[in-house]
């Protein structure tokens, strides 16, 4: 087996940036509340004419340029969302494909939730061992239109964003995707839903409008759980130290579940890469969202040790050893 790489990746986000301080007053919260209890000051919020495709097919053809892969060699448009355009076909990746040209790419949609970056990039890996073509990841997340906005338990955690990475055989050998461990705990399946689908009959759908329900503290408890469990599985299975990891780039939902994650996995949280600031939670755009953001920072260098850590609905978790 050869090792897969991300050879480019990049991000989308809205112009419109919303601080706490602007968010509708009949919400009855403030700024030091939210940022107290989730770290989130901004959140980036799509205009009326964006949609989950056109937000990762600016992510994805900017992916392309950098990777200098022509759209008609990718062999594969793999799509994580949460929100996908349609509800449940066509499929968002087959929006993407057309839009950026990938005309002779298999396309589809995966639902893992916050996890989908996670899942992607093994499931593309995986993919290139068999048909070795270049492989388009994308998470793209309008979270804004699935969040009850008289809801601030909830509508105050998410925001909007894609990402987009380009997969291709490593150039050496070294770098590129180590290692995945892909979990699901569906005994949680019920803690974090988006309502809708064929589960609930017609005469009872009339009314009905997309809508996120999540049980916050069986989440974070959750969370908490596993972010060090899956550090700790990858470091042992690869026969490595938490001191030899440059970073771990976290699902970015909430900054008290990093810090809580950190603390009970005994390190430092400064090895954790944190932008949820920024961004709030944008679902399965967040990973990627935040390793675009750390090589536009200039924080990531060539054989850096990194653990990305995923987690959401499902339950999904999982995370991958990456050499950068």
């Amino acid at each position: 087996m050869f090792r897969v790489y991300l050879a480019a990746i990049s991000s989308y986000v809205p112009e419109n940036r919303v601080h706490n301080n602007d968010l509708p007053l009949e919400l009855e919260t403030s700024d030091e509340w939210i940022v107290s209890h989730t770290g989130i000051s901004w959140r980036h919020l799509a205009a009326d004419d964006e949609s989950p495709s056109t937000m990762g097919i600016a992510a994805a053809k900017d992916a392309l340029t950098k990777s200098g892969v022509p759209p008609e060699d990718i062999g594969m448009v793999l799509l994580s969302t949460t929100t996908p355009d349609f509800a449940p076909i066509p499929s968002t990746a087959c929006v993407v494909q057309e839009g950026i040209g990938a005309k002779n790419a298999v396309a589809f949609d995966i639902t893992a939730a916050c996890t989908g970056f996670v899942y992607g990039i093994e499931l593309a890996r995986c993919y290139m061992q068999v048909h070795n073509k270049p492989i388009l990841v994308v998470a793209t997340e309008i979270m804004s239109r699935a969040v009850d906005w008289s809801d601030r338990k909830t509508c105050v955690l998410f925001g909007d964003a894609a990402a987009a990475a380009v997969l291709l055989p490593s150039p050496d050998g070294v770098r590129g995707i180590v290692d995945s461990i892909l979990l699901s705990d569906s005994s949680g399946k019920d803690v974090l839903t988006i309502e809708g689908g064929c589960r609930t009959p017609t005469s009872r759908k009339e009314n009905m409008q997309l809508k996120v329900y999540m049980d916050g503290t069986a989440v974070f408890t959750f969370a908490i759980r596993t972010i060090p469990s899956i550090i700790q599985k990858l470091l042992d299975d690869n026969n490595l130290t938490f001191d030899e990891i440059d970073w771990i780039v976290p699902h970015q939902a909430n900054y008290r579940i990093i810090r809580s994650a950190a603390s009970r996995f005994g390190v430092p949280e400064s090895r954790f890469f944190i932008n949820v600031q920024n961004y709030a939670n944008t679902a399965s755009a967040s990973i990627p969202l935040a390793l675009h953001d750390m090589e536009q920072q200039g924080l990531l260098k060539p054989g850096d040790k990194i653990v990305t850590v995923g987690f959401g609905a499902g339950l999904s978790y999982g995370g991958n050893l990456i050499i950068w």
